[in-house]
């Protein structure tokens, strides 16, 4: 639970560009439309102010950006969709609704709906994402994070609220008890626990009255014991643990989005396109120029 409080509405506002360019990346504020008329003032500029030769550096630019568009486009068509309770350990994409960790109501910032993330001041707390198969629960440290405002009075507010729509990408693992106890000390531990109850031994295995656990008596219990011990095994075999996505490994993508998925890869393909297109168009005026 975080309750920032009183805070001042312009500095909120202040805030979200430069900190959800921060979280998303200038990668993903070049895939959007309203980049096209900044960029092609930049260029205009640098055609008039300086030499051909400095062109080098937005077509540079370009490239990359197609380059990392072209990676990301891929990535999201050839990561297979998982469920969260039936997939295997690794690297998947999944899709699911955002909740509040158990036990948690409140969460956000004074005259605001409950956020679940809020760039520059909810960023690094986890929550829940339900697929209706099973639930996971997001680290968003590390994570890119791309939002679209929410249909809510806030539409200028760039945040996740709890119930909305979520696509990830990520490693994903599962935590789970350790269950390679072996089994000799799983009885033993379990009969040193039982021996602190005597008198409830003498009243289950004391069959003969004499006051004592004799031979037989005690192998009854030892018989018990192994049984019990054998089904809490099991037990831990088929529990299913506790979901976990932090970041991933190998510099992989870890991506969070409220964004329809397909929307998205849409928005990737244009731009991919877009700055391939503005690529070779400045290094033609370049070449043009040297003639």
């Amino acid at each position: 639970m975080q309750d920032i409080g009183v805070f001042d509405w312009e500095q909120v506002a202040r805030n979200q560009f430069a900190a959800v360019l921060r979280r998303a990346g200038l990668l993903n504020f070049a895939a959007q439309l309203k980049f096209v008329p900044l960029w092609l003032l930049l260029c205009y500029l640098l055609i008039l102010k300086t030499e051909p030769i400095w062109l080098l550096l937005p077509a540079g630019l370009n490239l990359w950006f197609a380059i990392g568009f072209f990676k990301r486009y891929r990535l999201m068509l050839d990561t297979p969709h998982s469920f969260i309770n039936h997939s295997a350990q690794g690297y998947l994409s999944l899709r699911g609704r955002a909740f509040l960790p158990t036990g948690e109501a409140i969460r956000g910032l004074a005259n605001l709906p409950v956020t679940l993330w809020i760039p520059g001041y909810i960023e690094d707390q986890p929550f829940v994402l339900d697929d209706g198969y099973g639930r996971c629960l997001l680290y968003p440290r590390q994570a890119e994070i791309i939002t679209s405002p929410a249909d809510t009075h806030f539409d200028w507010l760039h945040a996740i609220y709890p119930g909305q729509e979520l696509y990830v990408l990520g490693d994903m693992r599962t935590l789970k008890a350790d269950n390679h106890q072996p089994m000799r000390q799983r009885i033993a531990e379990l009969l040193a626990r039982w021996k602190l109850r005597p008198k409830v031994l003498l009243e289950t295995y004391d069959t003969n009255g004499n006051g004592r656990l004799d031979e037989a008596e005690w192998q009854e219990v030892c018989k018990t014991a192994a049984r019990v011990a054998q089904e809490d095994f099991l037990d831990e075999q088929h529990t299913v643990g506790t979901h976990v996505i932090e970041q991933s490994s190998g510099g992989r993508l870890f991506m969070i989005t409220n964004l329809p998925p397909a929307r998205l890869a849409h928005r990737y393909r244009r731009a991919m396109w877009m700055h391939s297109a503005a690529w070779l168009g400045l290094m033609l005026i370049m070449y043009s120029a040297s003639l």
